[in-house]
């Protein structure tokens, strides 16, 4: 659809509006000039007929009251010659025409038919009254159709009427000749006129009075930002409806979004809150039975109890650390500071810092052969380094002792591709998509764990721009797989 600005369609539209009122009011003013016309002519000659009766050289009856039809074609000859637009014609009493003044044969002869005689009668009753006037009679040449006529009574009471259409057959045919062009022309160029000079000015006031609808149409366009695809707006209106629809449902989906992320906010600390609680419990009941004993009488379990203490505070320093860390990593301001290095030493020096970890739990650790060759990479070392640190802790968690950990590295276009394989008890289908999700508790070997560490792998992995896909297997194990770009 072509987009005409508003303004330019409102002009448009006003100039149509203004010439349809002109052709209105053309027409009204063409009825209002003919009732004048009419009134004229009636007012100028309303004693015609008085007038020829009284000047006729003969009466138009003789003494039987027959028709003295020589007397009528002198009449005839006599008005043609002085105004050929008048008709007169010879009325019964009863309106019949007896006879007519037209001058030449006609082919629809008048004779024999009857006049309304009420409007005779009330033409004479007005007289010269001004505010009666137009009163308009039959037209004999026209059945139907009402003209200005000047009326007379006969000399001789009863003998009928003397009756004078003032518009005539050739009156009538010069005005059809006439009246096309002339109102042809007036039309034209009152539409002409009329529909150009309202529309630029409709134009020029409409564009100074819309401009700010234009900028404010072009302004919420701008930020429209929800990526739906539309068809280009006809008119500005047009434009602000789809882009405040657009705006609507953006702000719907970010209300959304504020409550999900409220409700999962409220769900973390939940299950921090638990996670907390019960290694500080376990501190504290650990201490407390410790105090209670005497040092000089104590039980030999006093070493395991010290462990336990220091396990459960250990743990407590982990989650905090993990909390504090999440934190500082959600803050908008945060950017990886990235650099060139060499992945494939970053792996090694990894895999070694864990190896007691792995080895205490009974777990075999190790980097895939393939993965010692030189992968320069572009990212932030220490974020790195702190992602694989959480994958392999998680990954040595879930796998029980007797199982393997591998830390595997393949070049993958222009891109270098990790991946942490276990043999652990893998994953439900169900619990795939939500692994990273800082408030879920799952339902397999990590049931009960706030979930901090991979959600940490999340937020750095969305801060370099990189993606991670899971596979998982219950009963076989789990792979985790994440990409960094490759530095030339």
């Amino acid at each position: 659809m072509t987009r005409w600005p508003l303004h330019l369609r409102l002009a448009l539209a006003m100039g149509l509006v203004m010439a349809g009122l002109a052709l209105a009011l053309l027409a009204v003013v063409h009825a209002g000039n003919g009732r004048a016309a009419q009134e004229t002519a009636q007012r100028m000659n309303l004693g015609l007929a008085a007038y020829i009766g009284q000047h006729l050289p003969a009466p138009l009856l003789d003494d039987q009251g027959q028709v003295q039809q020589p007397v009528v074609n002198l009449l005839a000859s006599h008005v043609m010659a002085i105004n050929p637009a008048v008709e007169v014609y010879l009325l019964g009493p009863d309106g019949q025409v007896r006879a007519h003044a037209l001058g030449v044969p006609t082919t629809d002869d008048p004779l024999g038919r009857r006049v309304d005689v009420q409007a005779v009668a009330a033409l004479l009753a007005v007289g010269g009254q001004a505010a009666a006037l137009p009163v308009l009679g039959d037209d004999p040449r026209r059945p139907g159709q009402r003209v200005p006529v000047s009326v007379a009574p006969l000399p001789a009471p009863g003998e009928g009427y003397l009756y004078v259409v003032l518009q005539g057959q050739a009156q009538r045919s010069v005005a059809a000749q006439v009246a096309p062009s002339l109102a042809g022309r007036e039309l034209a160029a009152a539409f002409a006129l009329v529909a150009v000079c309202a529309a630029l000015v409709a134009y020029v006031l409409l564009h100074a009075l819309t401009r700010p609808l234009r900028r404010l149409a072009t302004q919420v366009q701008d930020i429209r930002t929800d990526g739906t695809p539309g068809q280009e707006a006809p008119n500005e209106v047009a434009m602000l409806e789809a882009a405040v629809a657009a705006l609507t449902r953006r702000v719907d989906a970010q209300f959304q979004q504020l409550q999900q992320a409220d409700q999962r906010r409220r769900d973390l600390v939940s299950g921090l809150s638990h996670d907390l609680r019960t290694p500080l419990a376990a501190l504290r009941g650990q201490l407390e039975s410790l105090l209670i004993e005497d040092p000089a009488t104590g039980t030999p379990d006093r070493t395991a109890r010290l462990h336990t203490a220091l396990r459960q505070s250990e743990r407590l320093r982990r989650l905090i650390d993990q909390l504090f860390e999440l934190a500082r990593l959600d803050d908008p301001q945060v950017q990886p500071r990235c650099e060139a290095f060499c992945l494939a030493e970053l792996l090694q020096d990894v895999v070694q810092g864990l190896q007691p970890v792995a080895r205490a739990r009974g777990v075999a650790l190790a980097l895939a052969a393939e993965s010692h060759g030189p992968a320069p990479v572009w990212a932030d070392l220490g974020l790195v380094e702190r992602l694989l640190q959480n994958l392999l802790d998680n990954a040595l968690r879930c796998t029980p002792p007797g199982g393997q950990v591998t830390l595997g590295l393949q070049a993958d276009g222009a891109r270098q591709r990790v991946s942490v394989t276990d043999t652990g008890g893998g994953i439900a289908p169900d619990d795939l998509p939500r692994i990273f999700e800082r408030h879920w508790r799952g339902s397999g070997p990590q049931a009960g764990s706030a979930g901090l560490g991979l959600a940490i792998v999340r937020r750095i992995l969305d801060l370099h721009g990189s993606h991670v896909a899971v596979r998982s297997q219950p009963g076989v194990g789990t792979c985790i797989e994440f990409d960094l770009p490759t530095r030339a």
